[in-house]
């Protein structure tokens, strides 16, 4: 294996497993008060938009990576709306 090879594969590795702890922790109602939306959109849209570059340069490490993180962020933002919209917290 090359280099740039390999490297690309460590990294992407990396991007992948940074996002696992926080979809764990989102799984549970009521764990997302401390993420901010804006931040996650952004990031969702970033990996999305890293995705279709890497699939239209036949760069398949940087595709499949990032799309696996937009799929990473997109069950973040969808347990956002399920705290804030479906199953807000009752006020005391």
């Amino acid at each position: 294996m090359d280099l740039p090879l390999f490297l690309a594969s460590i990294g992407a590795v990396l991007s992948m497993i940074s996002n696992i702890p926080q979809v764990w922790k989102v799984r549970h109602l009521h764990s997302t008060d401390d993420l901010h939306s804006y931040s996650i959109l952004l990031h969702m849209m970033a990996a999305f938009t890293w995705s279709m570059y890497g699939f239209f340069l036949n760069l398949y490490i940087l595709g499949v990576e990032s799309f696996i993180v937009f799929l990473l962020n997109t069950i973040i933002i969808l347990a956002i709306v399920r705290d804030r919209c479906i199953y807000p917290k009752p006020e005391v």
